[in-house]
């Protein structure tokens, strides 16, 4: 496992600044509603063409979803949106659906070859995740879903697990 954290770096920054990455990842309620502050900040750098976008091609997305939008005018290939769960109080198993949702957009990367994605702390905004367990969730999802997709490609090769 160790090797997939050292692959994993830390930006303190605006996201939609980000370069040198293939996709960022935002999150958006089941409702497709585009709120907070990270929204609200990709909307205005990408202009008016990605919510078109997004009624237009996007279908009613479950919790844990993941789809892939173009950049519009940012600068990376692609923005990867992951449907969020709101956080209530942790009964209604907001943990496992945002803990999907980072598997889900991991695997999405996976299937269109992309290298490199930059998450935000997606759900400690508007969606009012704890930050510790927000970033528990991000971890384990991220290291997760690296070790399948290697662990899948060995397996493949003949290679034992």
């Amino acid at each position: 496992m160790s090797e997939f954290i050292e692959r994993i770096k830390l930006v303190k920054g605006d996201i939609t600044k980000q370069t040198g990455t293939d996709a960022i990842v935002a999150g958006v309620y089941p409702d497709m509603k585009l709120e907070g502050s990270l929204n609200a900040a990709l909307k205005e750098a990408a202009g008016t063409e990605l919510d078109k976008f997004i009624i237009e091609h996007i279908p009613k997305p479950m919790s844990g979803d993941a789809f892939a939008t173009p950049p519009f005018n940012l600068p990376v290939w692609h923005i990867i949106y992951v449907v969020q769960p709101r956080w209530r109080d942790g009964f209604y198993h907001e943990d496992v659906q945002q803990l999907r949702c980072f598997r889900s957009a991991m695997a999405l990367a996976e299937r269109m070859k992309l290298k490199s994605i930059a998450f935000p702390a997606l759900g400690t905004g508007k969606k009012k995740f704890p930050v510790p367990r927000a970033a528990r969730i991000a971890l384990q999802g991220i290291i997760d879903r690296a070790y399948e997709a290697f662990t899948e490609r060995l397996k493949a090769l003949g290679g034992k697990v």
